[in-house]
This record gives structure tokens, sequence and C-alpha cells, in this order.
């Protein structure tokens, strides 16, 4: 959010300049030739002996970076992705399958170049699905032809379902996974 201490959101979130009493948009607060920003307790105790030039000279200083750090962030236009927990890269690291044995080829068309695993149920249920080795070792070409195939993504989670029951019969699929597949 934007610290300009003349920027005013009133309670029917309209954004109100304090300096000129008009209504704006946040976009004309970014290029408002009046903004200036709010200072810290602490950096305000350090600037009390600075002379007025001297803290101009650092808000134009910070007002450029700060706009050349949007200027990077919109030519990047890319969305971050969330880190992965240690939890989660634990339990990748340990991934089996429980359909067969053969972790160096594809499941599908047996190639042993650009291999990944594809889990089966996938969501809230990945680590699940990781957890109890309902996962396949595929190809990239694989990967790529089945992931979003309905067909496929059906008749692998009918199968896993049972291969679950009968490899985990103390176990109940639908507490776990939360949905009956058959």
């Amino acid at each position: 959010m934007n610290n300009c201490k003349h920027l005013k959101i009133k309670l029917n979130r309209q954004l109100e300049c304090r300096k000129t009493n008009k209504l704006i948009s946040f976009k004309d607060c970014k290029n408002c030739p009046y903004k200036e920003y709010k200072q810290s307790s602490s950096s305000s105790l350090q600037n009390s002996a600075k002379t007025p030039q001297k803290m101009k000279k650092r808000s134009n200083n910070s007002q450029i970076r700060n706009a050349a750090d949007n200027n990077d962030n919109k030519s990047k236009n890319t969305r971050k992705m969330k880190k992965k927990s240690n939890k989660l890269v634990k339990l990748e690291k340990k991934r089996f399958s429980l359909f067969t044995s053969d972790a160096k080829k594809c499941y599908f068309c047996s190639s042993s170049y650009h291999l990944t695993w594809h889990e089966i149920f996938r969501g809230k249920n990945r680590p699940n699905s990781i957890k109890y080795g309902l996962c396949l070792r595929m190809c990239l070409n694989c990967h790529e032809k089945y992931q979003d195939d309905k067909e496929f993504n059906d008749f692998w989670h009918k199968k896993g379902q049972a291969m679950f029951e009968k490899t985990y019969p103390d176990l109940k699929f639908e507490d776990i996974f939360k949905r009956n597949y058959k």
C-alpha cells in the first residue's frame, strides 16, 4: 500500500488527497508531485538533525528507486510461485510407485529420457498421493499428453483407489482422499 502521508482512504473505499482535497485514483497518487512518505519513528529521530535540503534529496532518491523497482516488476510480468515446505520436499525425495518397481523408465513408453513423476491425485491430495505411492514414473512427452486428459485421469483414479485398498487394507480411502472414485 502507498505510504504517502497526503493519502486518505474514506469509508466508502475512495481515495482522497489531503493536499488537494480531491478524490483520486491510486494511480494518480503514485504520480503525484506532492508525494511524501511517512517516516518510521527510528528514522525520524535520525533525520531530525538533518537539513530540509538533505531530506528532500533523500526522498527524491527513494522515489527514483521505487520507480525503478516498479519497472523491473512490470518487465518480469510473471507470478511468483509459492515455495515448497521442507515437509513436502522430504516427501518428494522418498517418492515411490505401487504400480511399478522400475523408476528408471517411463511407465507407458519405456523411455528413460527426461523422467518425471505424475501424482494420480493432484491438488490438495498430491501429498497423499506421494505418501501412499500413488505415483507413476513418466517421460515429459507422456506427462504432457496425459496430464489433463479426463479419461486418463478417471481411469487412474479408479485404479489408484483399488491399489490403495489392496495395499493398505487397514486404512479407509475415503477418509484420507475425501472422495470415492469407484
